[in-house]
């Protein structure tokens, strides 16, 4: 499948994507209408939560802090119909915070996977345990979403290079919201520099990420066992996104 054909168009949301109809190492695929990936919600039109209805979305799983889902809510957040659950991924956002310290968006996500493994794990047993389609977003749907999408098709075998093409998918996609983000930042007196080093969504980012996870833990189920991840959980995820 193309990148548009996989890109669902909406009119509020720039990077609402299906994971579907990726091979794995051992030869299956991952299932579409399974697991989705997007940005943030807030902006939806009347018109783009009935396209999210109809493509049948049962879970919406938001990673966003709280302050971040305070000021922009999620559309769904009051929905009878779609299950909402808020799992902040990243605990707070500060000088001292990984964002802060990160250098790269590639030592962003390493600085993700050591410090947050606890949201990780939690939100990633959320995914395995919940009725599907599972939409999963942050504000960009980049870094927290990219992890997170990230180590769900590791799990079921995907391969590294097929994950990094996912995951670069959000450069393209995103240019005119990143565009959007730095001129306000601009606007209300923000140093952007911080900003411009972790806004890219190089491939080699996420191939340097799922590197890391080799050499440190060999590989990434060795990764979610040891953040505890249970093995029912893992053949729940499997179930979940494998055909």
């Amino acid at each position: 499948m193309t990148p548009e054909q996989r890109h669902i168009r909406l009119q509020g949301a720039y990077n609402v994507r299906d994971v579907g109809g990726y091979p794995t190492l051992d030869g299956r695929m991952t299932r579409w209408r399974r697991v989705l990936r997007a940005d943030s919600l807030h902006r939806l039109t009347a018109g783009d939560q009935q396209r999210l209805r109809d493509y049948g979305v049962r879970t919406i799983i938001d990673l966003r802090l709280p302050f971040e889902v305070r000021h922009n809510p999620n559309v769904f957040a009051r929905a009878s119909d779609v299950r909402y659950i808020n799992l902040p991924l990243i605990t707070e956002r500060s000088e001292t915070s990984i964002e802060s310290r990160a250098r790269s968006v590639a030592e962003l996500y390493q600085l993700m996977l050591e410090e947050c493994q606890e949201p990780i794990r939690r939100t990633l047993a959320t995914m395995a345990e919940a009725e599907a389609p599972v939409l999963v977003h942050c504000f960009v749907g980049k870094d927290r979403t990219g992890l997170i999408t990230a180590l769900a098709l590791g799990a079921v075998g995907v391969p590294v290079e097929t994950i990094a093409d996912d995951y670069a998918l959000s450069a393209p996609l995103t240019a005119s919201l990143i565009a959007e983000i730095r001129a306000t930042l601009i606007r209300l007196g923000y140093d952007v520099a911080r900003f411009d080093r972790l806004s890219p969504a190089p491939r080699e980012a996420m191939i340097a990420t799922m590197a890391y996870l080799h050499e440190r833990y060999g590989g990434v189920e060795a990764y979610l066992a040891a953040i505890g991840l249970t093995d029912a959980q893992r053949s729940s995820l499997q179930r979940l996104l494998l055909e």
